[in-house]
């Protein structure tokens, strides 16, 4: 693999990261065909388009680059790709029938797996395990949300379970004694930060960044769910 160069590049330089977009022929033509599929398919259009314009960003732009040289980096990506992204686009079509809570425990399997040392180093060494790293992430969190908005009233258990294993995974990797990513070793002195100071970084954003999304979702969903109440508790009086 020496002579592989992952999907977003070599890690950049802070002087040269913000001219580090990636236009990459396959991603565009990707991003392309996923647009018109779900704009065809979407109940709601501009929704999808939101998402999917959430997520083009997090690929196209520098922040792609800066997670080559940031562990950090890398988890504000995921934190804006399962807990921004997703629920737009899941909010674009009808919710899944499928039930919270085991979408929930798959989102957390691969969550911890895609994060864990050895499938993060493979993610870095082939570009089909980074895609399917991203992709599988993406879908089984749009799903998750899906299937929360088809049952609020059985999402509580799932949404309480996501938020509380996020919380642990970033309690964890904010309190090692040691960095857990031998690629950053290197990578992020130039940066002025030491690998294990950018884990700790990833830590908090997952803590207080993914936090408050995450409880921002929730909110909105426990605030739809006791509206969808209050209407059927006064069609029920006028009848």
């Amino acid at each position: 693999m020496e002579n592989y160069i992952p999907f977003c590049g070599t890690p950049p330089l802070p002087d040269e990261l913000w001219s580090r977009w990636t236009f990459d022929p396959a991603l565009l033509a990707g991003l392309t065909i996923a647009l018109i599929a779900g704009v065809i398919a979407a109940d709601h259009k501009r929704r999808f388009v939101v998402g999917w314009a959430l997520v083009a960003l997090l690929f196209v732009s520098p922040i792609c680059a800066a997670s080559m040289a940031l562990f950090s980096a890398r988890v504000g990506q995921h934190v804006l790709l399962t807990l921004l992204a997703a629920p737009v686009i899941a909010s674009a079509f009808r919710p899944t029938s499928l039930p919270p809570m085991p979408v929930a425990l798959a989102f957390a399997g691969l969550f911890w797996v895609w994060h864990a040392p050895a499938p993060y180093q493979a993610t870095l060494e082939s570009d089909l395990i980074y895609w399917s790293m991203h992709l599988s992430l993406l879908s089984c969190a749009i799903l998750l949300f899906s299937a929360m908005r088809k049952a609020p009233e059985r999402a509580l258990p799932a949404a309480a379970f996501t938020g509380a294993q996020l919380t642990v995974y970033a309690s964890i990797i904010t309190l090692a004694p040691a960095p857990w990513h031998a690629w950053h070793v290197a990578t992020t002195l130039g940066y002025g930060l030491s690998p294990l100071a950018d884990q700790q970084i990833a830590g908090g954003l997952m803590w207080v960044a993914g936090g408050a999304l995450f409880m921002t979702l929730i909110a909105l969903m426990a605030r739809r769910f006791l509206a969808q109440a209050e209407r059927e508790d006064m069609q029920s009086s006028a009848n």
